[in-house]
C-alpha cells in the first residue's frame, strides 16, 4: 500500500521536472493552506499538502491520494521535502467518479473500491526520513471535500487502529501531481493542473 512517508519520496522525485526558478537549497516560499489535525489529545497545525492522480483505477472510478502534513516544503537539489525534520498528517487513498478532479461529497471508509470511498488511509506522527516512524491504519471514518479546484477545503475524522480518534480540516492550494501513466492507467484529461510548488 501507499503510504503518506512513500508518497512524499515520489513527489520529491516527481517534481523534480516541474521545479522552476532557482535551484538554490532552501525554504521554497510560504505556507500554501491551514489547518490542524488533531490526534487524541494533541494538535497538529496542518501547513501543505499533495494531491496525486493515480488515473483510472477501472471502470469509471479514478484515484486521488491526499496528504496533508504539519510543515512547510521546500526544494532541495531540485527534490521537494518537507521543511521541518520531523513532520506529522494525515493520508487517505479516495476513489471519484470524476477524471478530473476529487468530486465535492463525503467519502467513507469501506472495503470496496467505489467512488465515494476511500479504503485506506493512516495518521503519521513524528515521521522522519531517516527512521521508521509512527503510522496508524485508519479504520472508520469520514473525508469531506468541501471545494476543489486550485484550491481546496477538507475536514475529516474517524478513529485509527488502536482506537483513537481523530479529526481536523485544511484550506489551501496543494502541490498536484500526476502518477496515472507510471503505472500504466489513462491520464486524466487535467494532468497539467496546478504544479504548486508551496511558494
Amino acid at each position: 500500500m501507499k503510504n503518506l512517508k512513500l508518497l512524499f519520496l515520489l513527489v520529491s522525485i516527481g517534481l523534480v521536472s516541474f521545479s522552476c526558478g532557482n535551484d538554490d537549497d532552501g525554504d521554497g516560499g510560504s505556507n500554501t493552506g491551514s489547518g490542524v489535525l488533531i490526534y487524541g489529545e494533541t494538535e497538529y497545525q496542518l501547513k501543505s499538502g499533495v494531491i496525486a492522480d493515480y488515473g483510472e483505477y477501472f471502470d469509471g472510478i479514478y484515484n486521488f491520494d491526499i496528504s496533508l502534513v504539519d510543515s512547510g516544503l521546500r526544494t532541495v537539489n531540485g527534490e521537494t521535502i518537507p521543511t521541518n525534520d520531523t513532520f506529522s498528517g494525515v493520508y487517505f487513498e479516495l476513489y471519484t467518479s470524476n477524471s478530473q478532479d476529487l468530486e465535492e461529497g463525503v467519502y467513507a471508509f469501506g472495503n470496496n473500491t467505489e467512488a465515494g470511498t476511500y479504503t485506506y488511509a493512516e495518521v503519521i506522527i513524528d515521521a522522519t526520513f531517516d527512521d521508521d516512524y509512527n503510522y496508524f491504519d485508519i479504520n472508520s471514518g469520514t473525508f469531506t471535500v468541501l471545494d476543489d479546484g486550485s484550491s481546496y477545503e477538507f475536514e475529516f475524522e474517524g478513529t485509527v487502529s488502536n482506537g483513537t480518534s481523530f479529526s481536523g480540516y485544511y484550506t489551501g492550494s496543494l502541490v498536484s501531481v500526476d502518477y496515472s501513466s507510471d503505472l500504466g492507467r489513462p491520464a486524466t484529461s487535467n494532468a497539467t493542473k496546478t504544479k504548486v510548488l508551496f511558494n
